[in-house]
């Protein structure tokens, strides 16, 4: 297979008869903010008759952003079946990859609220940072006795309401709100406190 690397005409381009991922208007969007923050750097993936095998969607955007040039890859003697295979194998691929929640959380907290950052909102990022902030500061006191819990222990000292363990023992409970929890931001697990 050869392949060539060009900057072309985005009129040229043609959308396949055939494309395998749909582009809503949320995503053309933010493609268009990524365009508009640092320009294209992926190349769109075409055949020797122009038609795209990759990069629909920022093809889309770009129009919509008035842009004239694209960067292209040209793949040239690809067979039909081919062709549809690297479209769907492009989408699908992209997709099989799973988010590393701690180095988004660490990069969120690097940037200390600078949050323009296409394809995510405002709002999702700073209630991540947020939910980072309070487990973080929840976690602190984990473990450290205070006076209440203290005075539990004491007035529990050299006994054992629940020694007998038979079927019919009822063990006592904590009051339902002497303990607290969190909900872990990266596992969506419960943390009792």
């Amino acid at each position: 297979m050869k392949k060539e690397r060009k900057e072309v005409n985005i009129d040229l381009l043609i959308a396949p008869k055939l494309n395998t991922r749909n582009h809503p208007e949320k995503q053309i969007n933010e493609i268009r903010r990524s365009l508009q923050k640092w320009g294209q750097y992926k190349n769109v993936v075409i055949d020797e008759t122009y038609t795209i095998l990759a990069g629909n969607g920022l093809v889309e955007a770009m129009r919509l952003e008035g842009m004239k040039k694209v960067w292209v890859v040209i793949l040239y003697d690809l067979s039909e079946n081919d062709k549809k295979k690297l479209m769907m194998a492009d989408n699908k691929t992209a997709g099989l990859g799973v988010d590393n929640l701690n180095n988004i959380e660490q990069i969120i907290h690097d940037l200390a609220g600078d949050f323009d950052i296409p394809g995510f909102d405002d709002d999702v990022l700073n209630s991540i940072n947020a939910a980072s902030e309070e487990i973080s500061l929840a976690l602190e006191d984990y473990g450290k006795a205070t006076d209440e819990n203290l005075a539990g222990i004491e007035a529990h000292a050299g006994t054992n309401d629940w020694e007998d363990g038979g079927e019919d023992t009822i063990y006592p409970e904590a009051p339902a709100n002497s303990r607290k929890s969190a909900i872990c931001p990266k596992c969506g697990a419960e943390i009792w406190l």
